[in-house]
């Protein structure tokens, strides 16, 4: 019955061999490279299923994954990560190096996961890392280069949610006055703008403006691309004004030269003011906090910190719950008066 469907088995091989005539008129006579019979089957349902596509749209469905990549690669030369997408493409290379792009699906990348999974024991945000490059070159073949007609679900491994680690302001102080002279600044530009450390460190004094009180980050600065201007609050006026006329160009300076990175005083300050598992990128989080915990509107802060996505800023939405308190009285039954220092509870 098998051989009927145009699969049968050969007695030099373990697999499943398909023998068939497709929609488009050609004869393939091939090994499925699969062993269990449902395998081979769904097999070649995609084998016709893609060959019928490719006859109706004539877009072939040869590319493979190889081709892929340096169409990927060419198209965003220019990409700031680039770098970082190299390397999960180098790790993925030997699972799809060969393979044909209407062929990858969840059932051939589950092998990269159980691999990255279970020998190098990585996280399943690493996995995932990967898996959404794969997820965008696949989208590029179909809406951008038309090689495929269809991209396959890929579904992402869950993340726990990571608590957002910030400072309180007593923390934040204690920081500050470990840090070296040069560090200063920034720290104090940093918690009062949320400017990332590259925004920050690569501030020019003709982008700050202290007349408005406002500077601006040009596109190809930040993290997204985009360019924004940032508010200059009374902390960060001061931060600058600390290191103003240091340097004609850059506003933030070590030994008459930009500042390229914070360096291992960062790790010195953190460790003498006895604060750890803390990043400079946390400093960013810390000012989104300080900021929904006084009473900033979800709203402003994501339009305040350049984030393009609300689901972004709903991360830090838990800190100022107050902002239900007028919901959650609609429901209140005036079952009696309860001081704030009462212990009295309804059973």
């Amino acid at each position: 019955m098998a051989r009927e469907k145009g699969l049968y088995r050969r007695q030099d091989s373990p697999y499943w061999w398909v023998d068939t005539v497709l929609p488009d008129g050609r004869r393939v006579c091939k090994s499925t490279r699969l062993k269990i019979l449902e395998d081979a089957e769904e097999f070649l349902v995609r084998l016709k299923a893609d060959a019928y596509e490719a006859a109706r749209t004539g877009i072939p469905a040869e590319q493979k994954w190889q081709a892929a990549v340096l169409r990927y690669l060419e198209d965003n030369a220019e990409k700031r990560s680039l770098a970082t997408d190299k390397f999960l493409l180098l790790e993925l290379d030997p699972y799809l190096r060969d393979r044909r792009l209407v062929d990858i699906n969840m059932d051939v990348l589950r092998v990269f996961v159980q691999h990255r999974k279970q020998v190098d024991g990585v996280a399943n945000s690493t996995v995932n890392r990967a898996l959404e490059i794969v997820r965008r070159i696949l989208y590029m073949a179909r809406d951008e280069w038309e090689w495929i007609v269809r991209v396959p679900k890929i579904r992402m491994l869950k993340e726990p949610r990571c608590r957002i680690r910030f400072l309180k302001e007593m923390e934040a102080d204690q920081l500050i006055e470990a840090l070296p002279e040069h560090l200063r600044p920034v720290v104090n530009f940093a918690l009062a703008t949320g400017c990332r450390m590259t925004e920050i460190l690569r501030l020019e004094w003709s982008r700050v403006d202290f007349d408005r009180r406002v500077s601006w980050l040009d596109p190809g600065t930040t993290k997204n691309g985009d360019g924004r201007g940032v508010p200059l609050n009374r902390d960060a006026i001061l931060a600058l004004r600390g290191v103003q006329g240091q340097h004609d160009r850059w506003c933030f300076t070590y030994k008459g030269k930009r500042m390229e990175a914070i360096g291992s005083a960062w790790k010195r300050s953190l460790k003498r003011a006895e604060i750890e598992k803390f990043r400079f990128h946390d400093l960013r989080h810390t000012w989104a906090s300080w900021h929904v915990m006084n009473g900033t509107s979800l709203q402003e802060l994501m339009e305040l910190g350049g984030w393009k996505s609300y689901e972004m800023v709903l991360r830090y939405a838990h800190l100022a719950p107050e902002h239900l308190s007028d919901a959650a009285a609609r429901i209140e039954r005036g079952l009696g008066i309860v001081e704030n220092d009462s212990t009295i509870s309804l059973r």
